[in-house]
């Protein structure tokens, strides 16, 4: 037996470490689920068409209407699907393509009064699971 104790300070350093960058990953969960939802109540205030955002019938204001409606949308699904997959990766579990399935059909209902919105934000959510996949 050594006369000296071992000095187990870089035991605690990294225990400490790993609580700290567990908690600031629960804080990330909590913070782009947050963002989700107030994309959410945006996209559902815009395209149920309780709050327009312009009034003018020109052609030029039309196309920026339905590309700010749509952006909200898929700014939702994308916020959505980081918190959540965060989320599952901090518990350990892989994410369900039922979640993945029930974000896309949610989006896809913000956007059932207005076609052109509907088509553009299928194509997107299209490509940005096409790129969650390929990527991840």
């Amino acid at each position: 037996m050594s006369k000296f104790k071992k000095n187990d300070t870089r035991s605690k350093k990294s225990i400490v470490k790993s609580k700290l960058d567990e908690e600031f990953a629960y804080k990330s969960v909590l913070l782009t689920a947050i963002i989700s939802g107030i994309l959410l109540v945006i996209s559902l205030l815009f395209n149920t068409q309780i709050i327009t955002i312009f009034m003018i019938e020109n052609t030029i204001w039309f196309y920026i209407d339905i590309i700010i409606k749509t952006l909200v949308i898929l700014l939702f699904f994308l916020f959505g699907m980081i918190s959540i997959g965060n989320y599952k990766e901090l518990s350990g579990k892989p994410l369900d393509f039922k979640i993945v399935l029930l974000l896309f059909i949610l989006s896809l209902i913000q956007a059932y009064r207005n076609s052109w919105v509907f088509g553009f934000t299928f194509f997107g959510l299209i490509v940005i699971i096409a790129y969650f996949y390929f990527v991840q």
